[in-house]
């Protein structure tokens, strides 16, 4: 009996013991930063502002902010999410400095792929 070989099912049993499920990688795959093969890096962006009642408060620290990079190197509005603040005054700065940054992009085997990402904005004496 002869096993007819169908290229677009993926599925079975392959030469090394390892069984497929027949799911193919989607292209719209996230990744995480630490998985990838080239790291995104961040090749234009505004600096934050330092917000002047925060300023003359002297309230300084690290914002840490998390979005996904698309395969453009654009950041998916969506995504961007908070993580720490030392104060809520500095987040629309950092929001808006990070949806105007350019990335080089993600790549895993030479393709940009979508990756999940954690940025710091310090804002101390000498960032304003």
């Amino acid at each position: 009996m002869t096993e007819h070989f169908d290229p677009k099912d993926y599925t079975g049993t392959g030469v090394e013991g390892g069984v497929a499920n027949g799911v193919v990688p989607n292209s719209d795959a996230l990744y995480t930063s630490a998985i990838v093969e080239e790291q995104p890096e961040m090749l234009a962006g505004p600096k934050p502002a330092f917000p002047q009642l925060l300023l003359q408060a002297g309230i300084k620290g690290r914002v840490m902010v998390q979005a996904v990079i698309d395969t453009t190197g654009h950041i998916e509005n969506n995504s961007i999410k908070i993580l720490s603040s030392p104060n809520p005054g500095f987040n629309p700065g950092v929001i808006d400095a990070l949806r105007r940054s350019v990335f080089r992009p993600a790549r895993v085997h030479g393709r940009a792929v979508r990756v999940l990402i954690q940025l710091p904005y310090d804002f101390n004496a000498s960032t304003h």
